[in-house]
């Protein structure tokens, strides 16, 4: 759990994962409540600080996400001794555990249409994408997206659920510490691995925003990144994922960074300031 909690002490109170219900107006998250296990809250009306606990277990429970469709989470747990994907019906709390991994399975997404899920499974360095297509049968229909040696994290579904993009440390370079960000179909028919994967490749250089992933434009279309280029103060780039037209967004902010777009096309950004993080809205003027 080091990987998703990196340099975070137990003792210290700690909220994240924020993922909202379809109606706007509840919201889930994670929290160690100050006392050192994670465990999985829900805040079922915005405007009160009242908090209704979903877990409580003796292992972590991290990394909700709430169907788009329906009153279930699908987050991790180390319940069973390995960090695993889990459903939980929110209305009869019954929990139904997906997965059976001897490494860890992290960051679970939903498909737009609550029908499939998407994540990651690896150790140490190298992560994969893989694929549940269908809930209902999650052993039959798990499938690895990606099977190569470069390390995949936080796959996002395009809005229209035709698409996976992520970022990967793949690079001609072989260089771990450069990030790219890959596109791939969501139906699993792209090559896992070698030439056919890293063709997929839309954006190159990029700093990953590891607690939301990439930030795909409601048009399905493009994706809004920001590139690292520390001479250009890490700008703000989109890019066509069809044509791999990459173009820059001027903002007129410096170092960048942990970009997101609502479902109307508005970004959020943070921006240093004076060596402090300030963030920004910034709605794109179609050329």
């Amino acid at each position: 759990m080091d990987f998703l909690f990196a340099d975070i002490l137990d003792d210290v109170s700690y909220n994240a994962g924020i993922s909202w219900a379809p109606d706007e107006n509840k919201l889930v998250f994670m929290s160690n409540a100050g006392s050192g296990n994670y465990d999985l809250y829900l805040l079922p009306a915005l405007g009160e600080e009242k908090t209704i606990r979903l877990t409580d277990h003796e292992e972590k429970d991290s990394h909700p996400h709430w169907s788009p469709v329906a009153d279930r989470l699908v987050f991790v747990s180390g319940r069973t001794g390995s960090a695993d994907i889990y459903v939980m019906d929110l209305s009869s709390r019954k929990v139904s555990k997906l997965t059976n991994g001897h490494k860890t399975y992290l960051y679970p997404q939903w498909s737009p249409d609550g029908k499939k899920i998407v994540m990651i499974y690896g150790s140490n360095e190298n992560h994969d994408i893989f694929l549940i297509e269908d809930i209902n049968r999650p052993a039959e229909t798990l499938k690895a997206l990606t099977t190569w040696g470069y390390d995949d994290l936080r796959p996002v579904w395009s809005p229209d659920g035709k698409k996976i993009a992520f970022y990967s440390n793949y690079n001609l370079e072989n260089n771990p510490k450069v990030w790219s960000i890959i596109v791939i179909s969501g139906n699993g028919s792209d090559p896992t691995y070698g030439q056919g994967l890293s063709e997929k490749l839309v954006a190159k250089n990029v700093i990953p925003d590891i607690e939301q992933g990439p930030a795909w434009m409601p048009d399905s279309k493009r994706i809004v990144y920001v590139k690292n280029d520390q001479q250009a103060y890490n700008p703000i780039y989109m890019v066509d994922i069809e044509a791999k037209k990459n173009l820059a967004i001027n903002t007129q902010t410096k170092m960048n960074h942990d970009v997101a777009c609502s479902p109307d096309g508005t970004l959020a950004f943070r921006a240093q300031v004076e060596q402090w993080d300030h963030i920004y809205i910034a709605r794109l003027q179609e050329q």
